[in-house]
């Protein structure tokens, strides 16, 4: 795989979701990233965007996401950007694991991003937006 930039801007919405969902995959097509690698791609990109979405606003405003996906040599760097309520994931506590019998839908979607990150950064931008970068390994996990 040679080194790759792709950005992909959609709309914060479940239908946005889908479509930016779709041209993500179809660069991790056009870039043959298979494996472990991808699997970890699409998990942070999948659970990072539904977050945004999910809970990036108060009220009806629609917002407006940005993702920027980096191959190079040894890692795979996900670049997160959108306009809504500030949250830094670094922050969040993990929530307590339990039994898969005990366990709710949801919450889990940052641990998995971080188990799967070499790094994940963030920064308030000055145009008041969130930006989170996420850096995976693209070698496979022995």
């Amino acid at each position: 795989m040679h080194p790759q930039r792709v950005a992909i801007r959609f709309p914060g919405t479940h239908d946005g979701f889908a479509t930016a969902f779709d041209q993500l995959r179809d660069a991790l097509d056009a870039g043959e990233l298979c494996g472990t690698p991808r699997f970890n791609t699409e998990l942070v990109f999948e659970e990072m965007v539904a977050n945004i979405i999910n809970h990036g606003v108060d009220g009806a405003r629609e917002l407006t996401v940005a993702v920027t996906l980096e191959t190079r040599a040894d890692t795979i760097v996900l670049t997160f950007e959108d306009d809504g309520i500030a949250f830094d994931p670094r922050d969040h506590k993990p929530v307590p694991l339990r039994s898969l019998d005990e366990e709710r839908n949801g919450g889990f979607g940052l641990v998995l991003v971080r188990h799967a990150a070499r790094s994940v950064d963030y920064e308030r931008t000055a145009l008041g937006h969130n930006r989170v970068t996420i850096t995976l390994a693209r070698a496979e996990v022995a």
